[in-house]
């Protein structure tokens, strides 16, 4: 099965996982699988077994998809460091810091830059996603903002030495491979401390997610060994995600190449991709 068409299966995943809670169904591909609670380097925190995938107004996707953009261009969650809340004529948003600038190539963090973009006015009822969502811009910002403070007020709280606190390590991400999720595409990482050695508890990497919300189902944080992953939309973490001669199933790509004129592939129907009007490395399927 090529790229493309796996990934336009994927995409029908949240509205089966939507029957499947219907019906009182269990289907293939909507259960996170089992949690071994016994053993914190087994797997991190999923939420609920059965995953219902729901994207309510697009944050969650984008959300989960900002995480993977931070640990493949940053290298690392810490988001107190990299990340604050700025203010600008249309309210409170999520930005990077200037530390968090400078830890990616050449002090240009492409990828993330464009996710924290579609916090901005014009990206309104221009993003597509998989089921027909829409994003909202301005309930992105918001869900960023209060998440955020969530995230700021559990690590100013003093450390109990208890995993439903905020202790993580300090730790390098250096990104495995992606495939298909129980939501989208996971992204893998391998997770070490800043100079390659070996996590002691990788699991609890999870509490640096507490800004892009760690019960989001996109998320689905889970930590298996010395690798962590997170499962956003296909297209926007990707970069070049379509090769010469092929069309590429997703609504909207994130590349730092040109892909203007390139054949895309939303909600079945096969159309160009076209720049954004607010961000130079956004394009939409239309």
């Amino acid at each position: 099965m090529d790229r493309a068409t796996a990934v336009s299966m994927s995409s029908l995943r949240p509205t089966l996982c939507a029957l499947s809670l219907l019906l009182g169904a269990l289907v293939s591909g909507c259960s996170g699988g089992a949690i071994d609670s016994s053993n914190p380097d087994d797997v991190g925190e999923l939420g609920l077994g059965l995953t219902s995938c729901s994207n309510l107004d697009g944050t969650n996707s984008i959300m989960a998809a900002t995480a993977v953009a931070v640990a493949k261009e940053l290298h690392r969650w810490q988001p107190r460091q990299d990340l604050y809340i700025a203010n600008g004529s249309f309210g409170s948003y999520l930005a990077l810091t200037s530390t968090g600038k400078a830890r990616c190539a050449g002090g240009v963090c492409w990828n993330t830059q464009a996710l924290l973009d579609m916090q901005l006015p014009a990206a309104a009822g221009k993003v597509k996603l998989p089921g027909g969502i829409t994003l909202n811009p301005d309930a992105l910002r918001s869900r960023f903002v209060a998440k955020f403070g969530e995230q700021v007020t559990c690590e100013s709280q003093p450390d109990n030495h208890d995993s439903s606190n905020c202790p993580a390590e300090q730790h390098a991400l250096s990104f495995v491979s992606s495939a298909a999720g129980a939501c989208d595409t996971v992204s893998k990482f391998k997770a070490t401390t800043p100079t390659g050695g070996a996590l002691r508890y990788p699991a609890q990497l999870k509490n640096k997610l507490l800004w892009v919300d760690r019960q989001n189902p996109y998320v689905a944080f889970s930590s298996v060994g010395d690798q962590v992953s997170i499962d956003p939309t296909y297209g926007l973490t990707e970069g070049d995600v379509s090769s010469t001669g092929s069309c590429t199933a997703a609504c909207t790509k994130i590349t730092n190449g040109n892909a203007t004129g390139q054949c895309c592939s939303c909600a079945g129907v096969s159309r160009k991709y076209a720049r954004s009007a607010w961000s130079s490395t956004t394009y939409l399927c239309q």
